[in-house]
């Protein structure tokens, strides 16, 4: 499972205080401060990690969340090896982890493979919630300034630590990747199959239609796909 996968990586963090709180917050997602029971929002397991974007589809969250910490300490391998910068890796880990964990109480279902925003989602994005909450839990300061940074020129305050920085081309790049895919496979599957689909089923990836097309043109995508779609 997925979120096995993020522990194992949070299981990487040195600092024991600060790998406690984000191990905490990975296996129980929920916010202290406010009240959810009757937002009808989506678990953090089946959330999207967009409505219409990248990750758009159900189990989406995790897949963005495990992709964006691997980038990020990726990037924390050229910086070191390559500009000779010491990077906190504790704090790039902890900020890829927990930056968009809070995104699944702003979703919620409409009918699989559709979102909209919940009770909550519609008064209080994602980034407000996670900050806050971060701030009320005694996260380190650097912490809570990459996931409050992680948006870029969009956030409320631009990244101004390297490992801000990191954490935000991490986002950034796995969003990109993520909705030029799912773009091309809807744009796949309408040309193969003469379907217009709001998203993919949890267990296709985009990049399984797209490598169905360069292998074997139109025949392999409808021989593969058409009866799961």
């Amino acid at each position: 499972m997925k979120e096995d996968a993020l522990l194992n990586v949070a299981n990487d963090i040195k600092d024991q205080a600060l790998k406690d709180r984000v191990i905490a917050l990975i296996k129980e997602p929920r916010l202290s401060m406010i009240d959810t029971s009757e937002s009808k929002s989506t678990s953090f397991r089946e959330s999207p990690a967009s409505k219409r974007r990248h990750h758009s589809y159900e189990n989406g969250l995790i897949t963005h969340t495990l992709s964006t910490v691997r980038i990020a300490l990726s990037l924390s391998d050229v910086m070191e090896q390559v500009y000779g910068v010491n990077v906190d890796r504790d704090v790039v880990i902890a900020a890829s982890l927990l930056h968009d964990i809070f995104k699944h109480v702003t979703y919620s279902m409409i009918y699989p493979g559709k979102y909209s925003s919940s009770k909550l989602g519609e008064r209080l994005d994602h980034l407000t919630l996670i900050t806050a909450e971060l701030y009320s839990r005694k996260f380190p300061l650097d912490v809570i300034h990459a996931v409050a940074a992680h948006h870029g020129d969009g956030s409320p305050i631009e990244p101004r630590t390297i490992e801000a920085l990191l954490v935000h081309m991490a986002d950034m790049a796995d969003a990109e990747i993520n909705d030029k895919a799912l773009f091309a496979a809807k744009d796949i599957i309408r040309e193969c199959i003469m379907k217009d689909i709001q998203t993919l089923p949890r267990e296709l990836s985009p990049f399984d239609v797209i490598l169905a097309k360069k292998n074997g043109g139109c025949e392999e995508v409808r021989r593969r796909f058409a009866s799961r779609l």
